[in-house]
Formats: structure tokens, sequence, C-alpha cells
């Protein structure tokens, strides 16, 4: 601290040498120039950018907020790779027996002419599914009023549909289309989609893993229900035949790690507590 001390009041007395004031003024006005171009260009900037900031403000909230125009720029060659799942249409309509929100997607492979039936197929099945529920909204609501209940209390099924891509790779495109409903109960029912983005081809199990597929994908099955907690194994039928299950189920995805992951509906194996179960074919 004393070394400080005495640093300190040397420098304290240490005089100014007489051109340090001339230099200090000059370095002052040149920093005070410097200041007022710097200004000037920032001033010039703005006029200039500012139009450039709001356009893209304006494409971003467009991009965010409107599917339509969301889609078209997913379509351009230097947004997004090979292939890709992106939404088309989104709409939400309710009435008294059912409040519907639904995503619609499609597939977009660029310049390959082949996902235009695919996507008219998705279409048509979100369509169907959405008709479905609905028509069955409306037969609840209708049972209820008929039996004396106020249609002001009645708590209208909701409707959802969207989708989830697993995979997106150079050979593999792999995503479902899945619907909730939900009144009394929640209910699902998912709709797969394996292509072969380059192609257009359906990918099958065997296309994947080969022809023992079905061998590999039973040692699967019988692991994963083995590794069930004991309350759920105890839910399995005890007449369960893995082999025809997995001759019968066609449902399966890709993951992210390129796994072929096998998908039973409820009931297959056991019982509806159990849920939907899936066995990745590691």
């Amino acid at each position: 601290m004393r070394v400080k001390k005495e640093l300190r009041d040397i420098y304290m007395a240490t005089e100014a040498p007489p051109e340090l004031g001339a230099a200090v003024d000059g370095a002052h006005g040149r920093a005070r120039a410097s200041r007022e171009r710097a200004r000037r260009r920032a001033r010039i900037f703005a006029r200039t950018t500012a139009p450039l900031a709001a356009a893209c403000a304006v494409f971003i909230l467009l991009l965010n907020t409107v599917p339509t125009f969301a889609a078209a720029m997913q379509e351009l060659p230097v947004v997004g790779g090979l292939c890709r799942v992106l939404t088309i249409d989104s709409y939400h309509r309710e009435d008294g027996a059912s409040v519907v929100d639904v995503q619609l997607p499609a597939i977009d492979a660029g310049e390959n002419g082949w996902t235009e039936e695919v996507n008219e197929l998705i279409r048509q099945t979100v369509d169907a599914e959405v008709a479905d529920s609905e028509q069955r909204a409306r037969e609840y609501y209708e049972a209820y009023t008929a039996t004396g209940g106020d249609p002001e209390e009645y708590i209208p099924m909701r409707v959802r549909v969207d989708y989830e891509v697993y995979c997106a790779e150079e050979g593999v495109l792999s995503f479902a289309v899945i619907k909730t409903e939900s009144s009394a109960s929640v209910y699902s029912s998912f709709h797969y989609y394996n292509y072969d983005p380059r192609s257009g081809g359906v990918l099958t199990p065997e296309d994947l893993l080969g022809a023992d597929w079905r061998q590999r994908a039973g040692e699967a099955v019988e692991r994963g229900l083995a590794a069930l907690p004991e309350d759920e194994r105890a839910m399995l039928w005890d007449d369960a035949d893995i082999g025809a299950a997995i001759e019968s189920s066609s449902s399966f995805y890709v993951d992210g790690e390129g796994r072929v992951v096998l998908v039973f509906d409820k009931y297959t194996l056991g019982a509806g507590a159990l849920g939907r179960l899936e066995f990745p074919l590691g």
C-alpha cells in the first residue's frame, strides 16, 4: 500500500508539459469532428436502412402468422433442405357441439413431382377425420339435449389435428398426422407416413431393416414387454400373439436416431389402459 501511495504522490506532483494543453484541445476538436461525422453517417444509415428494417419486420411477421406465406417461403431453394413437412393451412371452427383446430401439413420436395398425390391423400385423410369427429360430437350433443340436458351447460368436444415430424434425412422422411378428441375421455388416431424423399417411394420395415426384420421385431417386442413395470405386464393379454400382431400391424415411424419404431394400437397386446405401445428396433 505504501508503494502505491508513493507512486500516486509522484504522479500528482508531476507538472504537465506545456504542449499537453494544445494536444488535448486538438484531440477534443478532432473527437468533436469525428462524432459529428459519425452522427451524419448514422442519420444517412437510418434513412437508408429503415425501409429495409420495416420490410424485414413485415416479412418475419408474415412468416410467423400466415401459414400460406410461410409455405410459399419454404418452397424457395435457399430455405430448408431436400425434403420437409410444413403447414399449408390452419383453421379454427366451433359450434355448440365441437371446437375444431387443424394444422394441415404437406410435403415439400422442391422440384420433385411425387408429392402432389401424397399431399392430396393427407388432405383427404384430415378432412375425413375431422368430419368423423364432428359427426360424433353432434350425436353426443343431440343425445344430451334430447334427455333434458341444458345446451348452455354442454361442454363441446375438442378436436385437434396436428402433425409430428420424426425424421427428415436424405433417404428417409417419416412423420405422422395426429388427431386428438377430448370430451368425457381422450382418444387419438395416428396416420404414419414414411417415404424415400428422393423417389417418393413408400418405405417399409423390410426396406429399412432387411428380410429378417420380423425376427428382429419379435425380439425387440419381447424385450420391451419384459421391461414393462410389473403392474403393466399384468395387463397384457395372456394369449397375445406377438408374431401375428407384428404381421398385421403396419404402423411404424423412423425416429431421429434412424431407428425403426413399431407402434401397436391400444388393445392389440393388452388392456386399453396400456395405451399405444412402441418398440424401437435398435
